[in-house]
């Protein structure tokens, strides 16, 4: 499968909060890969019959991450990135929306590292 396109940087896309960023550091990059994967494979396997109302938009940056690059349900991803709603995921496709995500969450981490940084600078003046 090809790689998935990973969306630009707007201010209408979701961000990484302070409680995301820690949430990250607790769990470490492994388990909220780990855990990307679970929760791709439970909500986009198959189309669910609550299609588009079964990712929540806050409380894990994972979600947040589904919301932003447009994979937080069947018909979204069909939208965005042409991956047919009525078929079931497969292994493959799986590893893409999780590779997907994973680099949404590192860019972003790293963005708001930078903003931080850039803060704390404007704090000396």
């Amino acid at each position: 499968m090809r790689k998935l396109k990973l969306p630009g940087r707007d201010k209408t896309r979701p961000r990484l909060d302070r409680r995301d960023i820690d949430l990250i550091k607790k769990k470490g990059i492994e388990r909220v890969k780990e855990d990307s994967r679970k929760i791709i494979e439970t909500k986009l396997r198959e189309k669910p019959e609550n299609d588009g109302t079964q990712t929540p938009r806050a409380g894990n940056p994972i979600y947040k991450a589904m919301h932003a690059t447009n994979i937080n349900s069947r018909e979204k991803l069909f939208m965005a990135h042409r991956i047919p709603e009525e078929k079931t995921l497969t292994d493959s496709q799986i590893d893409s929306l999780q590779s997907l995500v994973m680099r949404w969450i590192v860019r972003e981490y790293n963005f708001y590292q930078e903003e931080q940084k850039s803060h704390r600078g404007l704090d000396q003046f």
